[in-house]
């Protein structure tokens, strides 16, 4: 069930044999009010966009811009290193999240004792 109340926040995934990567563009968003963990096998993120303060006197006529606390849920699978999940922020606040997986062999012969 999707949230109405809720802003689409685009972002682009990518995979390889070794890592996922992650890629937003989080226009206006200070690295400071970014907050990004791991839970349930989800990289939660969540980020503040204040509104720019105006004078008391002006009145919206359009608002199309996020300006409140937005939080992101990515589903990431099981089989990756947890504690070696890393995330950076670019100049032009376009945010990577780099997601290495577990090598998980084709196969393995074991020894029989």
């Amino acid at each position: 069930m999707t949230d109405i109340n809720k802003p689409f926040i685009p972002y682009d995934m990518y995979e390889s044999s070794s890592e996922i990567v992650i890629i937003m563009p989080l226009w206006w968003v200070q690295k400071e009010s970014l907050e990004i963990k791991i839970e349930n096998y989800q990289i939660l993120i969540k980020w503040e966009r204040e509104k720019p303060e105006l004078n008391e006197l002006f009145v919206s006529i359009q608002e199309q811009c996020y300006w409140w606390v937005i939080d992101l849920e990515i589903d990431i699978p099981p089989q990756v290193y947890f504690d070696k999940i890393h995330s950076k922020l670019s100049w032009d606040n376009t945010l990577q999240i780099i997601v290495p997986k577990a090598l998980v062999p084709e196969k393995i012969e074991l020894e029989i004792e």
